[in-house]
């Protein structure tokens, strides 16, 4: 059985403001602090790879943790397809639901749909597994993504979900897959 580590990226800006945040939020001074937390309480792990998505919030939460744990960032690998869901119009404005409602909404406009993000997910689980086979690699990434990749990790189909759970920001799971 092979496992991986998943962190959500530390608290964004857009987390702060209570905004659906796009690719481009950086980390709060708070956000660059909870990443250390975290770098600290994995560094005896034998991280030897970090998976990140491509946005700026979870690439400088990978490089804060790579730095506690004394990883060079050429040990940072961008896996595209790990970035968030798609909220189309959604992105950038103020946040109106619960951040439950995010992980199964598809009535608002241009929503990457439930199956197309549990199909990425799975494209990544086919990524970090192969990295798996020679790294302890630890996954940088999002919520509502992270969740359904930790679906995939369970072989879930959308019907069979566990109910959605929200991860603080720079929080981390053992996924075993």
């Amino acid at each position: 059985m092979s496992h991986f580590i998943f962190v959500r990226h530390g608290q964004s800006k857009a987390n702060a403001n209570t905004e659906i945040a796009d690719s481009h939020s950086p980390l709060t001074e708070n956000g660059i602090e909870q990443a250390r937390r975290t770098g600290k309480e994995v560094k005896d792990l034998g991280i030897s790879l970090i998976l990140c998505s491509p946005f700026l919030r979870a690439q400088q939460t990978a490089e804060t943790i790579a730095g506690e744990i004394g990883l060079d960032i050429t040990q940072i690998k961008i896996v595209d397809d790990l970035r968030e869901r798609g909220l189309g119009v959604l992105e950038g404005r103020h946040r109106d639901h619960d951040g439950l409602w995010y992980f199964t909404d598809e009535t608002s406009e241009n929503v990457e749909s439930r199956e197309e993000l549990l199909r990425r997910m799975k494209e990544c689980l086919e990524v970090i597994e192969q990295y798996s086979k020679t790294n302890t690699v630890l996954v940088s990434g999002h919520s509502i993504s992270g969740f359904y990749l930790q679906q995939a990790a369970k072989k879930r189909k959308l019907k069979d979900f566990d109910p959605p759970e929200l991860m603080s920001n720079a929080d981390f799971v053992n996924v075993e897959f």
